[in-house]
């Protein structure tokens, strides 16, 4: 049974995540993308249930919001891949990711 609110779009866009306790950037790229969140994969170190924010660009801009990492898993390569849930994002930032994903969706056959 599907739990999420939002449809995610398998979509790969360059992330940057600082945490609260190492507040250097953690460069990760997207591997899926809705209103409520993002999957990410990266190189370095994620907790489950840490917080974070998290900068995504999204060609010609960026948008920037807090988030939690509701999971975190390992593969194989050594990457993590976590499940991103936004609990901040601007209504400004809303409105340019929800163009952004329909635009994906509208191309798709």
């Amino acid at each position: 049974m599907e739990r999420r609110n939002h449809p995610r779009v398998e979509v790969f866009n360059p992330v940057l995540c600082f945490t609260d306790v190492y507040r250097r950037p953690k460069g990760a790229s997207t591997l899926n993308l809705s209103l409520g969140g993002t999957r990410i994969e990266t190189p370095h170190d994620l907790t489950a249930g840490e917080s974070l924010e998290v900068t995504i660009a999204i060609r010609p801009q960026a948008i920037t919001c807090r988030g939690k990492a509701v999971y975190v898993t390992g593969s194989e390569d050594g990457n993590m891949k976590a499940g991103i849930r936004f609990e901040d994002l601007s209504q400004y930032d809303k409105l340019y990711l929800r163009e952004y994903l329909s635009s994906i969706i509208d191309r798709r056959p």
